[in-house]
């Protein structure tokens, strides 16, 4: 019983994470900032694939950083959820000014942008409903969004393009320097589900017109450069899948499961005496200790022809030149002219190599000359 109620509780889990995933996907249909990413009613991406039908205009998207294409060139800024920094504000009014043109739908005017454009938006609603109040859109009769906004107040460098029947501008422009901004107070006109309505789509064709340069959306101001939409955990997606993961791992932690195979710990084993010697070696070449590496060879050599002869005891080991001039002439000849050569390798890694092999084969000339001469003992 036990085991089958583990297996009903992992499968009531998965269940549970199957229904959170499919509700967190559901989501991205609502888009309030109206981003350009999203297939909503109140997204935008059909505006910026009908951008790149007419005429073949390029269009592009900034998210990791705010940097605009160089001039001629269409803005479209919807409803930034990211406040406009000092900085954007005043790259985007050189921008404009340089020959940009801006088109800014915005429910509430950003700050910055409003200061830097001179933009006011009492709190009044009006039938977000407008008629030509200029010629500057020909074939333009109505657009709407069959809703409210809040209307535009104008100044005097500022031009009404629509205004709402009952009074009230729901687009203006502005020129400044060679560029110029366009400000719609309703930017569901260029929203997925309002396109097709009045003469919204052919508003929107003239808009995308206005300039034969690329067409851009500012999607960095609605998260992407913060990281809260640009990364996966953002993502209504991404939080389905996070908390899918985490019933599944409740769901293996209730059941005892392991999470992969055991894998035993390996027994420690010693290093071997080459391991040793190589390391030693290698710390001596990079501090280089020529002079010390020969100090322990002659050394090594020194006791290796003491036990040889039977020399025993430290006093007596310093009486090995003493002893070999007595037993082995020979031997101590070829001793002293290997110790001389070794105190002249310091300079190089050569003569250090030639000086270690010298003194070896006095140690222990069998391991390089098997028919090695016997030793008057």
């Amino acid at each position: 019983m036990r085991g089958r109620s583990g297996w009903v509780l992992l499968i009531a889990l998965l269940a549970a994470a199957g229904a959170l995933l499919l509700a967190q996907a559901g989501n991205h249909l609502d888009s309030p900032e109206h981003s350009s990413n999203s297939d909503g009613r109140n997204g935008t991406s059909a505006l910026r694939q009908y951008a790149t039908a007419l005429r073949g205009h390029r269009t592009s998207q900034l998210d990791l950083s705010f940097n605009p294409p160089p001039p001629p060139a269409t803005l479209f800024v919807f409803n930034p959820t990211q406040h406009f920094s000092a900085d954007d504000t005043t790259a985007l009014v050189a921008w404009v000014k340089s020959g940009g043109t801006l088109v800014y739908g915005a429910d509430q005017l950003d700050t910055r942008l409003a200061l830097a454009f001179d933009l006011h938006q009492p709190q009044r609603q009006v039938p977000a409903t407008g008629r030509p109040a200029t010629p500057a859109f020909k074939g333009v009769e109505t657009i709407t969004t069959e809703s409210f906004a809040h209307s535009l107040q104008p100044t005097t460098d500022q031009a009404t393009l629509f205004a709402s029947l009952p009074g009230g501008a729901l687009v203006i422009e502005q020129a400044l320097g060679r560029g110029r901004v366009i400000t719609i107070s309703a930017p569901e006109i260029l929203c997925n589900g309002w396109l097709e309505k009045a003469d919204n789509g052919r508003f929107a064709a003239d808009l995308i017109a206005m300039t034969p340069g690329p067409v851009v959306f500012d999607e960095f101001h609605h998260g992407a450069g913060a990281g809260s939409k640009g990364s996966i955990l953002g993502q209504p997606l991404g939080i389905g899948l996070m908390w899918a993961s985490i019933a599944v791992f409740l769901g293996l932690l209730l059941r005892g499961r392991a999470f992969g195979p055991r894998i035993p710990v390996a027994a420690g084993r010693g290093r071997s005496a080459a391991e040793y010697a190589t390391a030693v070696g290698h710390l001596l070449h990079q501090a280089g200790g020529r002079s010390l590496t020969l100090q322990v060879l002659g050394d090594a050599t020194r006791r290796a022809l003491a036990v040889r002869f039977g020399i025993g005891g430290e006093g007596l080991v310093g009486r090995l030149d003493e002893v070999l001039e007595r037993r082995a002439p020979d031997l101590a000849g070829r001793y002293t002219e290997a110790m001389t050569r070794a105190g002249r390798a310091t300079a190089s890694d050569a003569a250090l190599l030639e000086a270690a092999r010298g003194l070896h084969d006095l140690a222990y000339p069998r391991a390089r000359n098997p028919v090695a001469p016997k030793e008057r003992q």
